[in-house]
């Protein structure tokens, strides 16, 4: 098992190789990105990121003459005993409230020690270890013993470029069956072993028919009772490596597809949290759960029975030619069945595909239904929806099972007529070929039967590709319509920082302009307003004026069509979307709590803040009381959304939850909204504590009593005025 690595070694070493190719560099960024345990994997994936090209080598085979430096490597010996956490100011903190990173990740096992090395002169090494300015010199053959076998070399000429082309005008792959290309080619090995054990297992299967020739041409006619159980011995043992081998090829190929399917499904949802808020926005989420849903299907068609069938396939030409050695005229029926499947095929895919399409988008409505309302249940309930609901559900579900029934009979009658060729087939050499043994001396009994067993084999494959077609209609229609999600570009995430460290959370909207569509009026025309650093800024005013469109706006979340939004003198235009939003801590209307322990639920947003952390966000947000009086503490279980809570109580835990960020700029959208006066009230003293130490935009219809605001600006139809207190 890899040894953990320390979170403060994986920041050093990404640092100092960025240092040595004068890379900009912000530990924060990294942090985020990552959260712990911490692994290689980790380490690949965020080296590359920045921009780095990642391989790896046996430390054993490395020459000096090689341009392999620097390398980063792991030494044995004893390692660090604990895991203290490294304290950063990039700039996604200011210089007072630094983003603290803790050893949160496994414990249990010793860490690894980390070296980076940097050159080698004269068969010395020299090297650094992790979070020591100190360089040690010693001998290579000792280095080699220092260090485990598995060094990672560490380039990055072929990626100069990253920070610009990589993160903003990266061209994605278009997503399809061409995509599983590149991820088969990586396990060469495997399928090299896989293809040896279909031969193999092709080549015993040629033997059957050819024993069984024997028995009947040879043993039965001369009576040899001592060949008839050398054979029979013989058979058994091919038939026990037969079954052994095949167990072991689909082995190889479950446990090949199980590995395809973790890095398709980790790319799947890592490119869907990365999408647009418009992409969710525009589709029912039923809809979309049933389109992630067929990660499962293309999964069950690569390591089902298809792999194998696209295996078995080549050796056709195999047995045809054997069977074109024993009699050109049987095999002559043999092709003519092979021909009549295909056509089969060929001519039921159109109405096969058109029925599976059908059905997946009747089982999506189904799943967009049930998944709208069972999130209003409350709803449902209060009035009284349960008959119509019912009534329509039921509509819903006739019309899936009548698309699954037309899909399934389809295939039915599909296989039927294939199964019928096939022992149309039989008939044929059967009778064909009792004419031959009759007519041709030099066609024996044994030989029929022996021809028969070939054509059976033969035809196989070409039945089984019947039966998977249905299989594979449904993996295409799930690779297109998953297509739909990973081909949705996604915003502009980079470990690379595009500004300097430091600023205060100074905005500044100038000339700013936004509708959501075409079809829809302008929500703000030439709009210019400025958020002062440290100050309590209130946007008030009518319902769709496009208060919490503003807050939308400023995260990122949508662009305007003209104008700019600048977060200390950047234009977020320029910011990729995770630099962006550290700036931020926000603090919705309806606050969304997970199922989950209350600490989980805070420490979510901020995975490297550890529990005195927690404990000081909390006592700010004025809810570490409520939390110390729960059965559990910080570790009670919530229900989904939070049930159980307090509309005041959620509110509190969504502020600890916005300062656990570190945040330069607070956005509070309608939190006061569902709030009693009483609350209302602790909930503006809450606010007040926070002022002079973040910028803060308070947006709300009505203002709680004893806010110290220190500037209003109220949106109207077609004006924003401004009241400074």
């Amino acid at each position: 098992m890899d040894r953990p690595w320390l979170a403060q070694d994986l920041v050093w070493m990404l640092g100092s190789l960025c240092r040595i190719y004068r890379i900009p560099f912000n530990p924060d960024l990294v942090a985020r990105q990552y959260p712990p345990p911490y692994s290689e994997i980790t380490f690949i994936e965020a080296a590359t990121a920045l921009g780095f090209k990642v391989g790896r080598c046996d430390a054993t085979g490395l020459k000096l003459s090689e341009p392999t430096f620097p390398l980063v490597a792991l030494l044995r010996g004893p390692d660090n005993a604990a895991n203290p956490g490294i304290t950063s100011t990039g700039a996604g903190t200011s210089d007072s409230a630094a983003l603290k990173v803790t050893g949160s990740g496994d414990t249990s096992a010793a860490a690894a020690s980390l070296a980076l090395v940097i050159k080698a002169d004269d068969g010395r090494v020299l090297y650094f270890r992790a979070q020591s300015n100190n360089g040690e010199t010693v001998p290579l053959a000792e280095f080699a013993q220092l260090c485990e076998p598995g060094v990672f070399l560490v380039s990055h000429e072929l990626c100069t470029h990253a920070a610009d082309d990589g993160i903003w005008s990266r061209d994605v792959q278009k997503f399809g069956f061409r995509w599983f290309i590149p991820e088969l080619l990586k396990h060469k090995t495997v399928w090299q072993d896989v293809l040896l054990a279909s031969l193999v297992l092709q080549l015993v299967g040629l033997t059957t028919p050819l024993f069984t020739q024997v028995i009947i041409d040879k043993v039965i006619v001369h009576q040899t009772q001592s060949t008839l159980l050398a054979i029979a011995a013989g058979l058994t043992i091919f038939l026990i490596f037969n079954a052994f081998l095949t167990w072991l090829r689909q082995y190889f190929i479950l446990h090949t597809g199980n590995r395809i399917d973790a890095v398709l499904g980790s790319m799947v949802f890592r490119h869907l949290v990365r999408l647009h808020l418009r992409y969710f926005e525009q589709r029912p989420t039923g809809t979309l759960i049933a389109r992630l849903q067929g990660v499962e299907t293309i999964r069950q068609f690569i390591s089902g029975a298809a792999v194998t069938l696209f295996l078995d396939l080549p050796f056709l030409f195999v047995f045809l030619s054997v069977m074109f050695w024993y009699s050109w005229q049987l095999s002559l029926i043999a092709v003519a069945t092979v021909t009549l499947l295909a056509v089969l095929s060929i001519v039921i895919t159109p109405m096969l595909r058109e029925r599976v399409n059908e059905q997946f988008l009747k089982g999506a409505r189904n799943q967009a239904f049930l998944t709208e309302y069972v999130v209003g249940m409350e709803t449902v309930k209060s009035l009284q929806m349960e008959p119509v609901l019912e009534k329509r559900y039921e509509h819903l579900l006739a019309d899936y099972l009548h698309a699954g029934f037309r899909t399934r009979q389809l295939s039915n009658t599909t296989g039927t007529i294939a199964h019928a060729i096939e022992q149309t087939q039989t008939l044929a050499i059967l009778c064909a070929g009792a004419l031959l043994v009759m007519q041709n001396e030099g066609f024996t009994i044994g030989m029929l039967v022996a021809f028969q067993m070939f054509a059976s084999r033969m035809a196989q494959p070409m039945l089984r590709l019947a039966s998977l077609w249905q299989e594979f209609q449904q993996a295409d229609i799930a690779v297109k319509r998953l297509g739909d999600v990973m081909d949705a570009p996604a915003e502009p995430h980079a470990l690379l920082p595009s500004r300097a460290p430091g600023g205060a959370g100074r905005i500044v909207i100038t000339g700013l302009s936004f509708r959501y569509s075409d079809a829809h009026p302008y929500l703000y025309r030439d709009l210019s307003l400025i958020l002062q650093p440290g100050k309590l800024t209130v946007v008030t005013g009518t319902s769709g004026c496009g208060k919490s469109t503003l807050a939308k706006l400023l995260q990122g979340f949508y662009l305007p069509e003209d104008g700019r939004i600048e977060i200390d003198g950047r234009d977020i235009r320029h910011l990729p979307a995770n630099e962006l939003r550290q700036y931020y801590g926000v603090v919705p209307q309806d606050t969304i709590l997970f199922a989950n322990t209350v600490y989980e639920n805070l420490t979510m947003a901020s995975p490297h803040a550890g529990f005195d952390d927690v404990v000081t966000a909390c006592r700010m947000a004025g809810i570490h009381e409520v939390i110390e009086q729960m059965p559990q503490g910080y570790q009670t279980s919530l229900g989904e959304h939070g049930v159980g809570l307090s509309g005041g109580q959620k509110q509190r835990l969504a502020i600890a939850r916005a300062l656990l960020r570190r945040p330069r700029i607070l956005i509070f959208d309608e939190a006061t909204s569902g709030l009693d006066q009483v609350t209302a009230e602790q909930f503006a003293q809450t606010v007040n504590a926070l002022k002079g130490k973040v910028t803060m935009l308070f947006i709300a219809h009505n203002l709680p009593r004893n806010l110290q605001v220190d500037e209003v600006f109220t949106f109207g139809a077609t004006s924003v005025g401004s009241d400074q207190s």
